[in-house]
């Protein structure tokens, strides 16, 4: 196993590996690089269902689709697709076409819940001939060029994480429900975080992050969107070129992350496992009936 860093504050690029196979040994220095550098990137793995589910189960338990699956379908298994039951891309302006522009925005996974995830395993299984790259921003960085003035001020802030608002600011809310809406309310995170693995404290912000606990509402946010412009930039982000049978995983408790844009007549998909949160409850994750219909119809 050879284990490259990149030339970001965050990610490694492993090779000589086969993910499906690894000793108890093997893998503990993988989880220990993985702490280390907090994205690690896996070309040309190529895994089925079956494998990204077994390896992503090393890291934790797995949420599962919130949303009734297609019979067959594996609810672990997220697709992040934008292609149709018809084979056919989505339309501009579609309320899917909608909901995936969210992506475009840095986030982390599950943040608007009680209990965030931990980590996310993604896999290529189709990806367009430009465009469609992931960024990756890390927050234990962001958090340490921060200025001793800042970094006291941050210390006791809290965030409102709100699916509804992060949402309702590209569009595609009506994909889902209003039972299903009403089920994610409103919660709040610190803004500071320690990462319970390393010690190091990091920024959990991100486009769930509606405002500041306390705050008036138009400045709290304000302040939210300077202080993740700031985060995200510089040394500080990663950007992967995506190949079929590419495996990234990173650590949603100290990462931020965004897809790029890319050809809309042009097909990417995308299967995402995610490791649930150390805390008990909440162990479901997002999910569109359309994708899983997808997956069952053989469109990946």
């Amino acid at each position: 196993m050879d284990i490259r860093p990149t030339h970001a504050t965050l990610g490694a690029i492993v090779t000589h590996i086969d993910v499906r196979s690894l000793a108890a040994d093997a893998f503990a220095e993988l989880e220990a690089a993985w702490h280390e550098h907090a994205v690690l990137i896996f070309p040309a793995q190529h895994l089925d269902d079956e494998a990204h589910i077994a390896f992503s189960r090393r890291f934790g338990s797995l949420e599962r689709l919130q949303t009734t699956a297609v019979e067959g379908a594996q609810p672990e298994i997220f697709m992040a697709s934008n292609v149709g039951p018809d084979g056919r891309t989505d339309p501009v302006g579609s309320a899917h076409f909608l909901h995936n522009k969210g992506n475009r925005i840095w986030h982390s996974d599950s943040s608007f819940k009680s209990n965030p995830a931990k980590a996310s395993l993604l896999r290529a299984e189709a990806v367009p001939s430009t465009g469609g790259e992931t960024e990756f921003a890390d927050m234990r960085a962001a958090y340490e060029a921060l200025d001793e003035e800042q970094q006291r001020w941050l210390a006791d802030k809290v965030a409102v994480h709100s699916f509804r608002y992060s949402q309702g600011q590209v569009g595609g809310l009506d994909l889902m429900s209003a039972t299903e809406l009403d089920a994610i309310p409103p919660v709040e995170h610190p803004i500071v975080a320690t990462h319970p693995a390393t010690g190091r404290k990091n920024l959990f912000i991100g486009r769930h992050a509606s405002h500041i606990a306390g705050a008036e509402l138009e400045e709290g946010r304000a302040r939210l969107r300077s202080l993740c412009a700031e985060a995200c930039r510089g040394d500080r982000v990663y950007r992967h070129r995506w190949r079929v049978g590419d495996v990234v995983i990173w650590d949603n408790r100290c990462v931020l992350h965004r897809g790029l844009p890319y050809p809309v007549d042009q097909p990417r998909i995308m299967c995402r496992t995610t490791v649930a949160g150390d805390q008990s409850g909440n162990d479901w994750v997002l999910g569109s009936t359309r994708d899983n219909a997808n997956k069952q119809k053989g469109t990946r």
